[in-house]
């Protein structure tokens, strides 16, 4: 088997024994055993428990900003970007809910993550966020009285609370689900801090 498919599957067991035992007390052991690899495999191609977790946490950060960057360089309306933003949050979840689900419980809500690097990707993601939310009051499409950084919390911390209860719920994402969810974020953030009626 190729190493990348190896890695790979020590990376997809890592999240179901994160999600299942939490950061603190999974084991490098669980996840070889739940991966059908050695234990020394995954010391090999990780190192230790820390490496690995950051690995899955460093990648989702990359994937978000790169969305995010080419959302603010583009032309689209700042309603789009907030929809794209919402849908990333979403399908991650409908995809990778192990995924969503580490986001949720430790790097989210647990001190283990709260370390200087850790509250720096969060403050980068914040401010790629904000300048959304200033391309949006320029544009007239959002209300220019409340703080932009203001928004940014409200707008994420909107997209939070649905994540985390559907999280918490071990509810899966349906069509359905993902249209109410999307609406209900959508309609709240843009009547509340919209300049206008939409």
């Amino acid at each position: 088997m190729a190493r990348n498919m190896k890695q790979a599957m020590i990376i997809d067991a890592a999240l179901e024994v994160f999600r299942e035992k939490g950061y603190a007390n999974a084991r490098m052991a669980d996840i070889a055993r739940r991966a059908g690899v050695s234990y020394g495999l995954v010391y090999h191609y990780f190192g230790s428990k820390e490496v690995l977790f950051d690995i899955i946490v460093e990648s989702w950060w990359n994937d978000l900003y790169a969305m995010m960057e080419r959302e603010i360089a583009s032309d689209a309306p700042t309603r789009d970007k907030l929809v794209h933003i919402i849908a990333f949050f979403l399908d991650t979840y409908g995809s990778k809910p192990n995924l969503m689900s580490i986001f949720v419980s430790e790097v989210c809500r647990s001190s283990v993550y709260h370390t200087k690097e850790g509250l720096s990707r969060f403050l980068k993601f914040f401010n790629l966020c904000e300048q959304i939310m200033l391309q949006g009051q320029e544009s007239g499409f959002l209300s220019k009285e409340i703080p932009p950084h203001h928004l940014t919390y409200i707008f994420y911390g909107a997209i939070e609370t649905f994540i985390s209860v559907m999280v918490l719920g071990k509810e899966p994402m349906t069509k359905k689900r993902h249209e109410r969810a999307m609406n209900a974020i959508l309609r709240v953030f843009t009547d509340g801090a919209s300049s206008r009626a939409h």
